[in-house]
C-alpha cells in the first residue's frame, strides 16, 4: 500500500530545527485540526525527505488516509493540486480541507495536510507498460496544461530548477576543500576521481536556452517513484512538494533523463511523448536542468556520506555511485551534454 503523498525524491530544502513529530502528535493534530476520529495511526517508512513525515491512519468509519507533516515554506504545491480539484482534473489526491476552510494546517513548526490513502504502487516498482508509459504522457501534458497563477514570491513559491538548501557550486567548493587525511578519504576519492565529470556537469549549467519558455504548471518531481499506478489501473501524481511554475522542460527533463537508475527505452520514451503529444522542446533547457539536477544530488548525497551517520553513508553512497553509474543521471546526460556544448560553440 502507499499514501497518496509519500516522499520518494532526495530534496533539502525547508527548515530542519523543528521537532520530529510522533504518531501521538499527529492523531491529537489531526482530531483537532481536521475533526478526523483516528483509530489507528502507524508511520510510513521508506522516504528520504528529512523535513517530512507521512503517516497511514483509519478514521472511526474504517477509511484509510494519508497525513503529511513537512516543514517546508513553499505552499504551491498544496494551491496547485487545490486548483487542479476544483478544476475537476482527476490527476492528484486531493486534499481534506481543515476545519476552517485551509489547506494545511500549521503544527509543530511545520504544515500538515490530510489526503485519501490510494491502495495504489509505485510505477517504478510495479513497471509500466507501453499504454502506461502513453498514459504517463497524457498526465504530465493535463498538468501543464492546467490554468494556473504564477505563485506570488511572498508565498514561498520554488523558482526555476533550484531544490536544494545549499547552492551546488558552493558545495562543489567546499567537498574539493576538503583535507587529505579525513577519515572517509575513501568517499574524498570517489570525489575527486569524478572531479572531471563533474566539471563536464558545471559546463551544462551555463547552456543558454533559444527562447524563453513557456511558463506551465509544472510536478517538479514527476519520476516514476511519483506516480502512483490505482488499482484501476489509472495513474495519480503524488508528492507535489517540489511543484513551480516553469517551462515544461523541468518535469519532462526527468523522463529523458532518469533519477532512478533506470531509463526508458526508445518504445517507452515514444509512447510517453505520443500521450504528451506534439511541443517543441528546448534541448540546451532540457540538457541545463539535468545537469542541474545530477550536480545537486551528487552533492547533496556525497556530502552525507562524509558528514553522516554509517546507516545515512551507505545510503548516500549507493546513490552517489548510482547516479555515476552508466543507467545513472548523469552519465545519461553526458553524450546529449558534449552535443550540445559543441552545438553552442558553432553559435558563438
Amino acid at each position: 500500500m502507499t499514501a497518496t503523498d509519500p516522499t520518494s525524491g532526495r530534496p533539502d530544502v525547508g527548515r530542519r530545527d523543528a521537532a520530529r513529530p510522533t504518531p501521538a502528535d499527529a492523531r491529537h493534530w489531526i482530531t483537532a485540526d481536521f475533526a478526523m476520529q483516528v483509530t489507528a495511526i502507524e508511520e510510513v517508512s521508506g522516504g528520504t525527505d528529512v523535513s517530512a513525515v507521512v503517516w497511514r491512519f483509519v478514521d472511526d468509519t474504517g477509511d484509510a488516509w494519508a497525513a503529511k507533516w513537512t516543514t517546508r515554506t513553499t505552499t504551491t504545491g498544496t494551491r496547485l493540486v487545490g486548483s487542479m480539484a476544483d478544476a475537476g482534473l482527476d490527476r492528484a489526491p486531493g486534499t481534506v480541507p481543515t476545519t476552517d476552510g485551509r489547506r494545511r494546517s500549521r503544527r509543530g513548526g511545520g504544515r500538515l495536510a490530510v489526503s485519501r490513502w490510494s491502495e495504489g504502487e509505485d510505477a517504478a516498482t510495479v513497471g509500466l507498460d507501453l499504454d502506461g508509459w502513453h498514459a504517463y504522457g497524457e498526465l504530465l501534458a493535463d498538468v501543464h496544461a492546467h490554468a494556473f497563477p504564477l505563485p506570488p514570491r511572498r508565498q514561498g513559491a520554488r523558482r526555476g530548477i533550484r531544490r536544494r538548501r545549499q547552492r551546488y557550486r558552493a558545495a562543489i567548493r567546499a567537498l574539493d576543500a576538503r583535507p587529505p587525511g579525513d577519515v572517509r578519504d575513501d568517499v574524498l576519492g570517489l570525489w575527486h576521481d569524478a572531479r572531471p565529470r563533474i566539471a563536464l556537469l558545471q559546463q551544462g549549467t551555463t547552456l543558454a536556452s533559444a527562447a524563453p519558455g513557456e511558463r506551465v504548471p509544472c510536478h517538479g518531481d514527476p519520476h516514476l517513484g511519483n506516480v502512483l499506478v490505482e488499482p484501476d489501473g489509472g495513474l495519480r501524481l503524488v508528492d507535489w512538494d517540489e511543484a513551480v511554475v516553469a517551462p515544461r522542460e523541468l518535469d519532462l527533463h526527468l523522463v529523458e533523463f532518469s533519477v532512478l537508475f533506470a531509463p526508458a527505452a526508445p518504445d517507452e520514451l515514444a509512447a510517453f511523448r505520443a500521450g504528451y503529444g506534439p511541443v517543441d522542446l528546448d534541448e540546451h533547457r532540457l540538457v541545463r536542468y539535468a545537469c542541474v539536477r545530477a550536480l545537486e544530488d551528487l552533492t547533496s548525497t556525497m556530502t552525507t556520506a562524509l558528514d553522516g551517520s554509517d546507516e545515512d553513508r551507505t545510503e548516500a553512497l549507493r546513490v552517489v555511485t548510482g547516479i555515476l553509474a552508466p543507467t545513472g543521471s548523469a552519465s545519461l546526460v553526458e553524450d546529449r551534454l558534449r552535443t550540445a556544448l559543441a552545438d553552442a560553440a558553432t553559435r558563438s
